[in-house]
């Protein structure tokens, strides 16, 4: 009798820890236990990737404007630097940054359009296309009239390059280009019309400058038959 007194005690003890651990879990409305959610803000949660990307983007924009002054001071290296960066935007601020530093003297100019046309990669643009076209015509010579061309094509711009052609071809007529033929003036336009990007010579603007260089090989060649 003790023994089963004993065995009943023992029971209802257990059934009272079972009832108090049952109550002290927390659990959904089916009566599953609720886990917590994991804490998890994306693959960038760390206390510093903030302040990371900040300090990136600083050290960018110093770069840039450390690129930039030099391209101002006249450092011709500033060009090779952002033509490496192949970024289109800072390359043309810097040529753009070179060009007003070129328009300061006049052996200025003529560094920096060496430097631009004996380069195999470096590219030109249409202010210092047009600033070179107009000193090369106070002393035009043989060679300064071809760098003068070649300028004019790595502007990639028909236009311009349309430009640097009627003022050759002007000269040349009033005899002040004795130094070329009328053979070699008509090569020197052909071939330096394949060196403007393919996509300038396209559309409206291109084909009026490929009728036009047409029109200018008729008239030289004529000339060099009347001869």
């Amino acid at each position: 009798m003790i023994a089963i007194i004993v065995i009943s005690f023992l029971a209802l003890i257990g059934a009272a820890f079972t009832i108090y651990v049952w109550q002290r879990t927390p659990s959904d409305e089916n009566g599953h236990p609720v886990l917590p959610a994991p804490h998890f803000k994306g693959l960038f949660d760390r206390p510093d990737a903030t302040l990371l990307i900040e300090e990136q983007q600083q050290k960018i924009a110093s770069d840039r404007q450390t690129l930039l002054d030099l391209a101002r001071s006249g450092d011709l290296n500033a060009l090779n630097q952002a033509h490496s960066t192949h970024n289109a935007e800072l390359y043309a601020d810097a040529l753009d940054a070179l060009v007003e530093w070129a328009c300061v003297r006049q052996e200025n100019l003529a560094a920096l359009v060496s430097h631009v046309s004996r380069s195999n990669e470096l590219r030109a643009n249409k202010p210092l296309a047009q600033l070179l076209i107009e000193t090369w015509k106070t002393a035009p010579d043989r060679r300064s009239t071809t760098e003068m061309v070649h300028i004019a094509a790595l502007s990639d711009d028909a236009e311009t390059y349309e430009r640097a052609l009627e003022a050759a071809l002007e000269l040349w007529r009033r005899g002040r280009l004795a130094q070329f033929s009328a053979e070699e003036l008509a090569e020197l336009f052909v071939s330096q019309y394949w060196v403007i990007a393919p996509e300038a010579r396209r559309g409206g603007v291109g084909f009026a400058l490929k009728r036009r260089l047409s029109g200018v090989r008729r008239e030289l060649a004529t000339t060099t038959s009347a001869r």
